[in-house]
């Protein structure tokens, strides 16, 4: 429930023990989505990418992290840290919607932000790989394609993530 996350994400050391569940390869990249970028979870996720030597892209509320006080024992934002901040250009709080007779505001923007953003990554993404001569596939409706070339698409995309997900948990015996 909300009453654990909210425990959890404040519990220093846990963020490493995730990382210990997955293999890192030189190739990775370590996004971290975080609201506030402030809370011990968080940055010991963001501690142990750069401990790894992976690049670091953050994706957080400046407006909310500047406002909030690091609940970590280094002191750190998750700022500090990233070494690419993508801002989600949402209010302290996170909360857009002001209701007459309603005490505080609603209405989270971070989650159109986060799927704005990540659309928008996986586009450019695409089209730089396209253009390398390595197009991605793609999942694709088949209201654009037809249900059979959709289906067969589906399966190809789906047979390719699992076989990189494996490769997360797969230690390289060659070092």
């Amino acid at each position: 429930g909300q009453r654990q996350a909210m425990f959890i994400e404040r519990m220093e050391g846990l963020g490493q023990m995730i990382l210990r569940n997955f293999v890192f390869h030189a190739h990775d990249c370590m996004m971290v989505f975080s609201v506030s970028g402030v809370n011990a979870t968080v940055i010991d996720v963001a501690l142990g990418a750069k401990e790894r030597n992976l690049p670091l892209i953050a994706l957080v509320s400046m407006d909310h992290s500047l406002a909030s006080t690091p609940k970590h024992s280094s002191g750190k934002r998750l700022s500090d840290i990233a070494d690419i901040t993508i801002d989600l250009c949402v209010p302290k709080g996170d909360a857009l919607v002001e209701i007459d007779g309603l005490e505080t505001p609603v209405g989270p923007g971070s989650t159109i932000a986060y799927g704005y953003i990540i659309n928008a990554m996986k586009s450019m993404i695409a089209a730089q790989l396209t253009n390398m001569g390595k197009p991605p596939l793609v999942l694709t409706s088949s209201v654009l394609i037809g249900s059979e070339k959709s289906a067969e698409l589906f399966d190809k995309t789906y047979d390719d993530y699992r076989r990189r997900v494996a490769q997360t948990f797969i230690e390289d015996e060659s070092k």
